[in-house]
């Protein structure tokens, strides 16, 4: 093998390692050039086992690549120390949007013979000349730093990124763990972004915006679902999509023509202030089957804000965030760093206030978290913390899996600033609760949510904070969704056929050890313990209130039995105890 290009993280709960289009798309262009190129991605450990195994096979790669991001760049000193120890005769390489970091130190700790800075489909082809066929020279290539003989650092001048994006040839997206094991396609429609962020690598160095043209766009989704027409759920990566109100409108005019073949929904990233200018686009998106957006909104300060060059307000955000909702996306998520520009007690309290007028806007379909400043490198921030306010803890970084503090305000230090997002966060998922439990959260929300769950694989934090925390309200929801029962007044003349089922094993959150038995704090009366123990999905209403009377009343004294029944049902089924399967 001429290449094997590498993507792993350290173990974190929660984190799955995902899709890297960039690196499926350099192992493409590769092939294509009649190189034999390989990929993994995964796990640390499993990277390395992986690695170590192949190594010691006949078709052992003559080089390695190593993807480089924030979060993975301590991993991949010690990966490829390793790597190097063990086989010195591999060449070693880097890329990745961490490479732009990274000095002379780390390249000769680690051996890293080259580091492509950018997009690096050239770069990379020039590379393996050199590596591979000893054509050309390092110095002679664009956009690539390297040590020299004595051991300092070159860097040479920056590649201009390639304009045509549909001469590239795209992803194939079998090699993904996305689509391997969730059926998501993911799609990066563009490249390059206008909006200069303070702290965001690619839009502080302002590239210019490149985009697929629609017809290439579409004709590579179609060739997808003809290669696998269970794909259902689609990713469009781009931080731009928004960007263009005309393409956008395009491209949900073609997406709705290819919805009608497929079952698929999709997602996108929004910038709020294309939303604000394009009131029409929400509705668009809406309609094409978008069912959940995501905005960066990064803090609730319109001064933290302006440091951050967001170009939006926070009455801005409000504004498009409840136009989101009037058009009818029901999914809209945004978040907030903690520990930017000028923090301080004042401003993080500007952001929960946002977080809580959003939530209270929309039930059920805003989400967010608290999540603290990554100082991603040669942005305006981390290479002038001071004008910003700030501090860099240039030593946490290597610890860093975005979830410390790394950097320091005036006000806020590393204690603050950790404390902050935990008790904020823990704010956040209370209020998230007390909603739900206030009935504020429509039922076709909730039940939306749990649908594009099942079926497409859509997360929302709602289900993770709220809903799958609260055992019987689960089960009840997802047997709902599932369109397989029903509520009593859904049932018209098959009310008395239609069979009743408990939503929960009753044995499980039953407590029979007081005077009454007891579910959740509820105590029951014998009426109710004796219907609820007949709601076991095998008998019909009528034949539960039949056998709960011979149980109760069998001299049938009492005239009102029925109607104590119903009523005793009726309460049930508001606890969430109890549905009737659709006749």
């Amino acid at each position: 093998m001429d290449i094997l290009l590498v993507k792993s993280h350290r173990y974190v709960s929660g984190y799955i390692p995902g899709s890297n289009l960039g690196m499926n798309i350099l192992i493409q262009l590769l092939i294509g050039k009649g190189y034999e190129a390989d990929m993994f991605q995964g796990y640390a450990q499993e990277a390395l086992t992986y690695v170590k195994k192949l190594m010691r096979t006949e078709n052992s790669p003559k080089i390695i690549g190593f993807y480089c991001d924030f979060n993975n760049i301590h991993w991949v000193k010690i990966f490829s120390q390793e790597v190097k120890r063990l086989f010195p005769e591999v060449v070693l390489l880097a890329g990745g949007p961490q490479t732009v970091g990274l000095d002379a130190g780390f390249l000769k700790q680690t051996s890293i013979a080259a580091a492509c800075i950018g997009e690096g489909e050239e770069a990379l082809l020039e590379l393996m000349d050199f590596f591979v066929h000893n054509k050309g020279s390092l110095k002679d290539i664009q956009g690539i730093s390297f040590l020299d003989e004595q051991g300092n650092l070159v860097e040479t001048p920056a590649r201009k990124p390639p304009e045509n994006l549909d001469d590239i040839p795209w992803p194939d997206i079998t090699l993904t763990n996305d689509y391997k094991y969730y059926g998501l396609l993911p799609i990066l429609t563009g490249r390059g972004c206008p909006f200069g962020c303070t702290f965001c690598y690619e839009g502080a160095n302002a590239k210019r915006v490149r985009r697929h043209s629609v017809d290439c766009l579409m004709e590579e989704i179609r060739g997808n679902f003809k290669r696998n027409p269970a794909i259902k759920y689609i990713n469009f990566l781009d931080d731009t999509f928004t960007l263009d109100a005309k393409r956008v409108k395009r491209i949900c005019d073609e997406v709705k023509k290819i919805r009608e073949g497929y079952d698929f929904v999709w997602f996108a990233s929004a910038h709020i202030s294309t939303i604000d200018k394009e009131r029409d686009m929400a509705k668009n998106l809406a309609d094409a089957g978008l069912k959940k957006i995501f905005f960066g909104l990064e803090s609730g300060s319109d001064q933290v804000l302006k440091s951050y060059n967001k170009k939006i307000t926070r009455k801005m955000a409000v504004d498009v965030i409840n136009h989101c909702v009037e058009a009818g996306i029901h999914g809209i998520a945004g978040n907030i760093i903690l520990g930017g520009p000028h923090e301080t007690l004042d401003t993080i309290k500007e952001s929960e206030d946002l977080i809580m007028e959003l939530l209270h806007n929309a039930p059920g379909q805003f989400e967010t978290a608290y999540f603290s400043f990554l100082p991603y490198p040669k942005t305006p921030i981390t290479l002038r913390p001071g004008d910003f306010g700030m501090e860099i803890y240039e030593d946490l970084i290597d610890c860093s899996n975005e979830d410390i503090p790394l950097s320091r305000t005036r006000e806020l230090d590393f204690i603050d600033l950790t404390n902050l997002r935990l008790s904020a966060n823990k704010r956040l998922q209370n209020e998230m609760r007390d909603i739900y439990f206030a009935g504020k959260i429509p039922e076709a929300v909730i039940l939306d949510s749990y649908r594009l769950g099942r079926q497409y694989g859509v997360f929302t934090r709602w289900n993770d904070y709220v809903y799958k925390n609260i055992p019987i309200d689960n089960e009840y929801w997802k047997m709902r969704a599932s369109g397989e029962y029903v509520l009593y007044h859904q049932l018209g003349s098959l009310e008395q056929e239609a069979v009743v089922h408990r939503t929960f094993e009753l044995w499980l959150y039953t407590d029979v050890s007081r005077e009454k038995p007891t579910i959740f704090n509820h105590e029951l009366e014998e009426l109710d313990y004796t219907l609820l123990k007949l709601c076991n999905g095998r008998l019909s209403k009528k034949e539960v209130l039949q056998q709960g009377r011979m149980k109760l009343d069998t001299q049938g004294k009492n005239p009102n039995f029925y109607s104590e029944a119903e009523r005793s049902l009726n309460k049930m089924e508001g606890n969430k105890w109890i549905l009737y399967g659709k006749p």
